[in-house]
């Protein structure tokens, strides 16, 4: 059967080849920078971050007054929750908690810096806009602190009313919860922001 070409219709091009045969131009191969670029580039910027991170906790100023002040800021909030529950009996003392029925000391390893630094670190390495780093690092900074004083609390309360579980809780529980949560803020937040950088560079067009 053959096809009858409708007057005032330019005639086919029968000599173009269909699409996807044989004479389609063959796909350009990209390089490896082309290709993982962006996760070396991370990697660069995160490494370099820590490591200027490492550095200044060995400053006196990090570590004679930054450390010091906050330590005693993170004890003074604690005694602040506990009062605000009705344990009224537990006072600061320098940068640790006492009562008569227990104290702990708030050192070193125990205000949630590392984490933090860990969290800070890898959102301003990311590769996207900005403006969605910057609030993600005050927002995750505040979250990591205010788990910092559960955290003291809990310890608190171990050391008073449960003092063979005080060990694993400071040592094996909080100390993964909080690498463990750094982590997955950080990967929740990667992800929602490169969705929105994506939807954001979509220019639709909408013809008249």
């Amino acid at each position: 059967m053959a096809v009858q070409e409708q007057p005032g219709q330019p005639a086919k091009d029968r000599g173009t080849p269909p699409i996807g045969g044989g004479g389609g131009v063959p796909p350009v191969k990209r390089s490896w920078m082309e290709t993982h670029g962006r996760d070396l580039r991370f990697l660069v910027i995160f490494a370099v971050l820590m490591g200027i991170y490492y550095a200044a906790t060995t400053t006196a100023a990090v570590k004679e007054r930054f450390f010091p002040w906050y330590l005693t800021l993170n004890a003074d909030a604690s005694v602040v929750v506990l009062h605000g529950v009705g344990i009224d009996y537990v006072q600061r003392i320098h940068h640790g908690l006492n009562s008569p029925r227990g104290s702990i000391n708030v050192e070193r390893g125990c205000d949630a810096v590392e984490p933090t630094a860990l969290f800070v670190a890898a959102v301003l390495a990311s590769p996207v806009p900005w403006l969605s780093k910057l609030p993600a690092v005050l927002v995750g900074t505040l979250i990591l602190a205010i788990v910092n004083v559960v955290r003291i609390v809990s310890l608190f309360l171990s050391a008073v009313y449960w003092r063979k579980a005080f060990d694993i809780l400071h040592l094996d529980v909080w100390q993964a919860a909080f690498i463990l949560l750094a982590i997955l803020m950080w990967a929740l937040w990667a992800s929602w922001a490169v969705r929105r950088s994506a939807v954001g560079g979509v220019r639709v067009h909408v013809a008249p």
